[in-house]
């Protein structure tokens, strides 16, 4: 059984089977504003007070928000951010933290906030993309999942959302790939002014739709 790493909220820790699960990808997704990125933000700040935390931000993560969140400043010096500003620079990045990983001795946890905003966004680099690498998404998504397993760390891939045009389910970027590798697949559905519910779409030993309410506040989530 892998082990789990605490959100930070012992309730959600609980209802998530003790946090979220080393050794695999964890896939967030959801409708634009409902707190993905606050729900990172705040797992991440946690997870760095015992190691390295490496955040990939393609949509450009507010520095006065993570002040917000964030009671000891001195351990965002453990987050190493990395801000990617286009498909291309994307897939470099990703290449680079898992060459990157073998001098890190204490990671312990990779985001990627959101991994699908640039692939959405460039469909013609993509293509371009393809021709020498395959399905770029799925190779990034590879390597990810790779880094892990090797490491044994939570990895969480951030992604958008689409309306189905005939049932207008609320359905995640990237199709069948991406959601066959991630292992643990979390929804956050908005309930009310602050209120949010993480709901479980795919997991190896919880149900499916158990949910998980929290709030998003001024410190964080709550």
């Amino acid at each position: 059984m892998n082990e789990r790493v605490s959100t930070g909220i012992s309730r959600l820790d609980i209802c998530l089977g003790g946090g979220l699960e080393t050794g695999i990808i964890t896939e967030i997704y959801g409708e634009a504003g409902s707190g993905k990125t606050n729900f990172c933000l705040f797992v991440a700040i946690n997870s760095a007070k015992t190691g390295t935390v490496i955040y990939i931000d393609s949509e450009g993560v507010s520095s006065d928000r993570i002040a917000q969140i964030t009671v000891d400043q001195s351990i965002l010096s453990n987050i190493k951010f990395f801000r990617v500003r286009s498909y291309d620079e994307q897939l470099e990045t990703v290449t680079k933290i898992a060459n990157l990983s073998q001098a890190i001795p204490d990671i312990r946890m990779i985001i990627f906030d959101t991994i699908t905003a640039h692939y959405r966004a460039e469909r013609d680099k993509r293509a371009e993309l393809r021709k020498r690498y395959g399905n770029t998404l799925t190779y990034q998504v590879e390597m990810l999942n790779n880094l892990a397993m090797n490491l044994n760390i939570p990895v969480i891939i951030v992604n958008q959302v689409y309306t189905e045009k005939d049932s207008s389910n609320v359905l995640p970027v990237g199709g069948s790939g991406l959601a066959h590798m991630a292992k643990a697949i979390l929804k956050i559905e908005k309930t009310g002014s602050g209120r949010r519910d993480i709901v479980v779409m795919k997991h190896r030993s919880l149900p499916e739709q158990k949910r998980c309410s929290f709030s998003i506040t001024e410190k964080g989530i709550e």
